[in-house]
């Protein structure tokens, strides 16, 4: 349980280095945030996962941490959204709020992990994958690094999925390294998306 609390410590690490690392760059702030809100996610959550906290505290501060997630999606959606400029469609700005709102609804009445999963599967793969897909042969090198990201955390979410048990840390250790590696990757490519040279 120790070591699970320490991997998920060193996604707050990475988390916090990349922020350093890319603070002068071209980087945009909402992915930027998205990467931090992801490492604080992690933090929070490693307390709520720790023997010593209460039942019930350790579900309040679970719950708090998979907000922090929510949030930190939102911040890469509306990076991408940004960055491509598909916010001069004003219905995609209400749409984003709203989903976002009703996730945490649901969140609220239902406290797991699952809203998180379907609404990074939603931001990540069908908001940014498509997106970068889209615009992948203007922003090849940054298409290539954020796609090979979001895989990466594709793969983390389906080893914890399928081999996590209530006994065995071991997939949730292996899926936050993984998480790790892909906040890496996905910096670099934020890094790569140059902004005056978005397509058009």
């Amino acid at each position: 349980m120790w070591f699970s609390f320490s991997t998920n410590f060193l996604i707050f690490i990475t988390a916090v280095i990349l922020y350093f690392f890319y603070d002068k760059g071209l980087v945009s702030l909402y992915y930027k945030a998205f990467v931090v809100f992801t490492g604080i996610a992690a933090l929070v959550a490693g307390f709520g996962h720790l023997p010593v906290s209460e039942p019930s505290v350790g579900l309040n501060i679970l719950y708090v941490s998979r907000v922090i997630n929510f949030i930190s999606v939102y911040c890469f959606i509306h990076g991408t959204l940004l960055s491509f400029n598909y916010l001069q469609h004003k219905n995609y700005m209400g749409i984003q709020v709203s989903v976002f709102v009703g996730f945490v609804v649901w969140l609220t009445v239902h406290n797991v992990f699952t809203p998180v999963i379907v609404y990074s599967i939603l931001g990540l793969i069908v908001v940014g994958v498509t997106s970068y897909l889209l615009n992948y042969k203007a922003h090849t090198e940054a298409a290539i690094r954020v796609l090979s990201g979001v895989s990466i955390l594709a793969v983390s979410a389906i080893v914890f999925s399928i081999f996590k048990s209530d006994d065995n840390t071991i997939a949730a250790d292996i899926g936050h390294v993984l998480v790790s590696i892909a906040l890496v990757v996905l910096m670099a490519g934020f890094n790569k998306l140059n902004k005056n040279e978005i397509a058009k």
